[in-house]
């Protein structure tokens, strides 16, 4: 495949449990792969496994941490001058704590790294996702999100006190609200946006203090890393899904997302609220 029509994909946390997998994949169908990553040792690591398996692969690192927005916009620059077109971008990164933590804007870290990341990021490579003609830009979600039953914008962003995963939840829902929203906007640009629950796997996230001590008893009949990582990558590539935007993916099926994540209200005032925190327009 000619430089000019491989296809060029954006993955952020790429080492981890998911996106290693995930890459592999990628790799398999010879993308150009870009690691969006925070630890530059682990992602250089990652390369070296990739070209090992991969001999000729195409791959470059963008170091960048997704709770901090000068961060992101540095990365998305770099990115940006490297390739003017990206046909794919998967926001794989995620975080889930026992503790209640702020990022450098003073935005619950939850929020920031889930929900705020992703979506600032998608809005700084929309030019070049628009140069593909035909980009999909996935989110991994989570079914964990149908536990937050509404979704309190103030807490989200600056919640009163901190209660085990529910911040994680409620970052989740908040993510697939805003890509729904999002969606019929940046698909004037013809960018597909969809959100995918990749189901439980054996992650380090799914090993998690942050996460309620019942859901660990399930941890033995979870999945392993790549069955999780094909449901990403299926949600960007399966026919299934061709020409669909801003639906939400779940075992392999277009699923309805909780009602809340459906209501226009919700969703403008969501949207003001990212905008005014990432100063961007949708």
């Amino acid at each position: 495949m000619s430089n000019h029509n491989q296809q060029i994909a954006v993955i952020t946390a790429s080492y981890s449990g998911l996106g290693t997998e995930l890459c592999k994949l990628l790799a398999q169908d010879s993308y150009k792969l870009v690691l969006l990553n925070r630890d530059k040792l682990r992602t250089e690591n990652q390369l070296d496994s990739l070209r090992q398996a991969f001999p000729g692969l195409a791959a470059v690192s963008v170091i960048a941490d997704l709770s901090d927005h000068n961060a992101i916009r540095e990365a998305a620059m770099q990115v940006a001058e490297q390739h003017p077109r990206i046909d794919k971008v998967f926001h794989n990164a995620g975080i889930l704590q026992n503790h209640l933590a702020y990022s450098p804007q003073g935005n619950e870290i939850h929020f920031e790294v889930n929900t705020v990341a992703p979506v600032l990021l998608t809005h700084l490579l929309k030019p070049q996702l628009a140069a593909s003609g035909n980009a999909i830009v996935t989110a991994v979600g989570s079914s964990a999100m149908r536990m937050a039953r509404q979704l309190h914008l103030g807490k989200l962003q600056k919640p009163i006190k901190f209660k085990k995963f529910s911040p994680y939840a409620q970052s989740k829902l908040a993510t697939a609200a805003a890509f729904i929203a999002l969606s019929e906007s940046f698909a004037k640009d013809n960018i597909l946006l969809r959100v995918v629950d990749p189901g439980p796997n054996k992650t380090a996230m799914s090993a998690s203090s942050g996460l309620p001590g019942w859901f660990k008893l399930l941890r033995p009949f979870f999945n392993s890393p790549d069955v999780g990582a094909k449901r990403i990558y299926e949600a960007a590539h399966a026919a299934a899904f061709n020409g669909q935007t801003g639906i939400y993916i779940e075992k392999g099926k277009v699923a309805q997302p909780p009602r809340i994540a459906l209501n226009s209200k919700l969703q403008n005032e969501l949207l003001l609220l990212l905008q005014e925190i990432t100063n961007s327009t949708a």
